[in-house]
């Protein structure tokens, strides 16, 4: 289904069969490694600046981020290219068709030169019938089909950047919000129509669906690992929720930082913290060797804790 059009095969390919044995949990951190590319039409749109462009999407990118934190998904950007000689797959008045290609070009060139989870094309093509945005339902981690394009269509970033989460959302297999779904105050990512105001947060309604969505879909495996400082192209922002090159932990603005772990203002530990978050981390330490952090599923052995890192290593079994 590519909002509205019912496509039925998923394409499988071995590196996702062989990590679909991991055990994964809905309350697990998950991460989408990212990838954007800015389109011919964007680089003259802005006059050839290619540091204005990348501004722009860093810009989007941060706002998609604090977007994605009530998935407890946490987006990183590793990867952005700019078609400054001209476009590398064909950009059409139709959505489709250029969705379509975009998967097609990803899959067949883009992912043999840059590994990342999912892509997404900012044009400035202006498509038939309106359209802001196209993304696949449910084609996250697929080679061809974790593809999303958004045109940018508004000088407030917000907007391009709701209309990215939103066609994200389709990819995480999120429907159109109904009626009685509720974000309060504004309306949600995945409502059926743009409001005047920006959306911050996906709706009651869509937490659920993703959540049911990855408990019953091996096809997610790739949300699970999680990249690394030196793998993220933008800037580090110190209070954005996520810890990036330089810092030790990332609490948010200090205004809305609960952690005492974590020095909002400067992004670092506070004294004596050997740690700020984690399924390792109690009460700013690491938990001791031999703590269980992860139970689970089927016959397999708990993970546990290693006693020197907060995160909670995959496969060090207990005992």
């Amino acid at each position: 289904k590519m909002c509205g059009v019912t496509q039925t095969n998923r394409k499988l390919y071995e590196p996702i069969k062989k990590a679909s044995q991991l055990k994964f949990h809905p309350h697990d951190q998950r991460y989408i490694e990212l990838v954007i590319v800015a389109d011919h039409r964007m680089y003259t749109k802005y006059e050839g600046d290619k540091t204005k462009i990348s501004s722009i999407i860093y810009e989007i990118v941060n706002i998609l981020t604090e977007i994605c934190r009530s998935l407890n998904i946490r987006v990183a950007l590793v990867g952005l290219e700019i078609w400054s000689s001209g476009d590398l797959m064909h950009v059409t008045l139709s959505a489709d068709d250029t969705l379509d290609a975009f998967g097609e070009w990803r899959e067949r060139d883009f992912l043999k030169r840059k590994k990342h989870d999912h892509a997404q094309l900012l044009t400035g093509m202006i498509f038939n019938e309106t359209i802001e945005g196209r993304a696949y339902k449910s084609g996250i981690c697929d080679p061809k089909r974790s593809v999303g394009i958004v045109r940018d269509y508004r000088t407030r970033r917000h907007f391009v950047a709701n209309r990215m989460a939103h066609e994200l959302g389709y990819n995480l297999g999120i429907d159109h919000d109904r009626d009685f779904c509720s974000c309060c105050p504004n309306s949600c990512i995945m409502a059926d129509t743009v409001s005047d105001q920006p959306s911050s947060r996906f709706s009651d309604c869509s937490i659920d669906q993703y959540l049911g969505y990855i408990i019953h879909t091996y096809y997610t495996s790739c949300l699970y690992n999680k990249p690394s400082e030196t793998d993220i192209v933008s800037p580090p922002v110190c209070g954005n929720y996520y810890r990036e090159k330089g810092e030790d932990c990332d609490c948010g603005p200090p205004a809305n930082c609960q952690n005492p772990c974590c020095d909002a203002a400067t992004c670092k530990l506070t004294t004596g913290s050997q740690c700020a978050e984690g399924l390792c981390c109690d009460q700013c330490s690491f938990k001791k060797e031999g703590t269980v952090c992860r139970t689970p599923r089927g016959d397999e052995p708990d993970d546990c804790c290693n006693g020197i890192s907060a995160d909670c290593p995959r496969f060090h079994f207990c005992g």
